[in-house]
């Protein structure tokens, strides 16, 4: 037997729960014969375990291990998830955490942790690995909540969307429509026969809408996966696409504008939802075509979720009876209320 026998033997009993209480004791305090890497991987399982006893002695004896014997936990052999996790989630060490976000062993749950709070110079290790990306949506998705993500990490996020999901429905909708339009040509004689079929449609659609309104939306679309609210939000009906535009993901909000059955007149309506995220409001905004039309515009100023930026760079835009309103409203933020009323003074003098 090899002289690193005894301690692979000591490790995998710990790693296992199959080690004697007394044993996870002294490991817990750093006091079982391992060396430092093996010693993360022992404390990290016993972290992992939850024991109510042993953890606080783990965070003690875990906030000793220098950032060599952090690394080389990480870089080891048979390394396990539960262990990446410990390490991930209480080290700082960009060296270390930067192995933990491109090992192929780290659990999905430890990424979506560390997307909400790595730093810009990370997160550009994260959004690399697409791959990883597109099987665990909810790592974008948590990345756009991290208070320090970048401007060209949440462009290349963007591009990410767009490449990976919009354009995969954009082409899946192709393929339908050229296969509805083949079995149209061979079911319906003439154009006459078509109109019919429409109007046919158009009135179940309606007739069905009621019923969707008391609640079946709701309850059909919030037990959607991302991916799948990410598709409805591209593909689906009016009503579908509305309610999810007020989606907390991302993701799916998103989607919903980029659809192109979302129009002007959509965007009017989710322009005046107070329930929408700042981000879906920004994107109104930065449509010039939308933009053109002045009720949309209002609503863009008026509503209290729309970016102070964008706002206050719109108030000039609005007519004198607007900005007149708009100086005395109460629900607007202070800063658009503000620069309203020095524009009605200006115009009084």
């Amino acid at each position: 037997m090899s002289a690193d026998a005894p301690e692979l033997d000591l490790l995998a009993a710990i790693e296992s729960g199959q080690a004697p209480r007394r044993i996870l004791e002294f490991a817990a305090r750093g006091f079982v014969p391992l060396a430092p890497a093996d010693l993360v991987r022992a404390v990290g399982s016993i972290l992992a375990s939850a024991d109510p006893e042993l953890a606080p002695l783990c965070e003690e004896t875990f906030r000793g291990f220098d950032v060599e014997s952090l690394h080389g936990a990480v870089r080891s052999e048979g390394i396990r998830t539960e262990q990446l996790d410990a390490i991930a989630r209480r080290s700082k060490e960009r060296r270390v955490l930067e192995t933990v976000l491109q090992h192929r062993a780290v659990s999905d749950a430890t990424l979506v942790w560390l997307a909400r709070r790595i730093p810009p110079e990370l997160q550009d290790v994260l959004v690399t690995n697409q791959a990883r990306l597109l099987a665990a949506p909810a790592i974008v998705e948590n990345l756009f909540e991290n208070p320090d993500l970048s401007a060209d990490i949440r462009r290349r996020a963007d591009e990410f969307l767009e490449e990976f999901f919009l354009k995969k429905e954009r082409e899946r909708g192709g393929r339908i429509e050229e296969a509805e339009e083949i079995a149209d040509a061979e079911e319906i004689a003439d154009a006459e026969e078509i109109a019919d079929a429409e109007e046919v449609a158009e009135k179940g659609r309606a007739a069905a809408a009621p019923e969707e309104e008391s609640g079946d939306v709701l309850f059909r679309l919030g037990s959607l996966t991302v991916a799948e609210k990410i598709r409805v939000a591209y593909r689906g009906n009016r009503e579908e696409r509305l309610f999810l535009v007020r989606d907390t993901n991302r993701l799916v909000s998103t989607a919903v504008l980029k659809s192109p059955k979302t129009n002007e007149a959509d965007a009017e309506v989710i322009a005046n939802m107070k329930s929408v995220s700042e981000d879906v409001l920004r994107a109104i905004a930065q449509k010039r075509e939308w933009m053109k039309k002045y009720s949309l515009m209002s609503a863009i100023v008026k509503n209290p979720r729309s970016p102070i930026d964008v706002t206050l760079a719109l108030v000039t835009r609005l007519s004198q009876r607007d900005q007149t309103t708009l100086s005395t409203d109460r629900n607007v933020p202070e800063a658009v209320r503000v620069t309203a009323k020095r524009i009605v003074q200006r115009r009084q003098l």
